[in-house]
């Protein structure tokens, strides 16, 4: 295991444990900024998403924020009854997109500038060549994992690691499971 700084024996400098730590302080040095407003990171990467994007399906929404869709249904309906985004169903589809609300962008627009300043902050200490190394080798990293995946045969070790996901059954004997996916 890739391990980094002085004490090469400590547990928190394996590079799996690093990237946690780092990411987790991260968005630690914004959730105070959030939390003034009374914003979590998730509606904030939405409402963020949603002033510079316009408005999008769900699902485009869900992949551009890095939110599971079934989580970002209920982020979604927490946000819309709020009154900071809306959903906008056309006549006919089954699907529809979802915008910022007049509401909504005043508030985006009233974050931002201390998000901004706080990056500032991160970049100053990090320094410019040393943030845009950063953001190459998470770059290489993204693609080499998504390759590493692609490539790996589906019923392969790669996902032991993960705990086996049990069906829950209804109470009455031989009864199928109900289907518990949502559409907006």
């Amino acid at each position: 295991m890739v391990r980094a700084g002085k004490d090469e024996a400590d547990e928190n400098n394996v590079l799996p444990n690093l990237l946690l730590d780092v990411r987790e302080g991260f968005l630690g040095a914004f959730r105070s900024v959030f939390r003034q407003f009374g914003v979590t990171d998730q509606q904030y990467r939405v409402l963020s998403i949603l002033l510079h994007k316009g408005d999008l399906e769900i699902s485009k929404l869900a992949r551009h924020a890095r939110i599971p869709a079934p989580s970002m249904t209920g982020i979604l309906d927490r946000m819309t009854e709020i009154g900071w985004v809306i959903r906008k169903i056309q006549k006919g589809q089954r699907w529809g997109l979802v915008g910022l609300t007049a509401s909504g962008r005043k508030l985006i627009v009233q974050i931002a500038p201390m998000v901004i300043r706080r990056f500032a902050t991160f970049e100053a200490a990090l320094g410019q060549q040393q943030l845009e190394q950063l953001g190459e080798l998470l770059l290489k990293a993204r693609t080499a994992l998504r390759d590493m995946l692609a490539t790996s045969p589906k019923d392969s070790s790669a996902g032991v690691d993960r705990a086996p996901r049990r069906r829950k059954t209804s109470k009455a004997a031989g009864a199928r499971p109900k289907d518990r996916r949502t559409r907006p």
